[in-house]
């Protein structure tokens, strides 16, 4: 062979092994696209995840919302617990205060019965010799709550009376 023959030859051979160097480059290169690619695809498909759960997100807030200002509303013509609170406590003070002056005046009523009875209390006492048969009832049969000079509770003057109409 000669020196051309040669030199083809190994330009040849220089060239076949650049074209080889090349195609490991370029599978190579193929390769690293694939992965990026693949790469690429799960980003994507994180991304869409991630958008889906947002809108998800958003639409339950929206709807949360919506039920919170319809809970709002609907509270809204509600009395708050402290406030009814203040009210019965004011009513329960009123009732035993009521409850106190009615045990009192049916205490004071019975005073002045049971006074009755006491020598000059201006009360004519029936002679005991009187009082056999079924008419011994007693003083209480002849004195009845309208003869006693006790007022009752609607002669007395009308009451104070706070901002609910009942009895202070």
């Amino acid at each position: 062979m000669s020196i051309v023959e040669e030199e083809i030859q190994k330009a040849q051979e220089e060239r076949e092994e650049e074209r080889h160097k090349h195609c490991q480059l370029l599978e190579q290169l193929e390769a690293e696209k694939t992965e990026e690619t693949s790469k690429l695809q799960l980003a994507i498909a994180a991304r869409d995840a991630a958008l889906a759960d947002s809108q998800r997100v958003g639409h339950e807030i929206c709807e949360l919302q919506q039920q919170l200002e319809s809970t709002n509303a609907a509270l809204q013509d509600q009395v708050p617990w402290n406030d009814i609170q203040l009210v019965l406590d004011q009513a329960h003070g009123d009732m035993v205060s009521m409850t106190t002056r009615f045990w009192n005046t049916i205490d004071a009523l019975q005073n002045r019965r049971l006074a009755s009875y006491l020598p000059g209390s201006g009360v004519t006492h029936a002679d005991p010799a009187e009082q056999s048969g079924p008419a011994t009832q007693g003083h209480d049969a002849h004195l009845s709550i309208s003869e006693s000079n006790v007022p009752l509770p609607s002669q007395q003057e009308p009451s104070a009376r706070n901002q609910f109409g009942s009895l202070v």
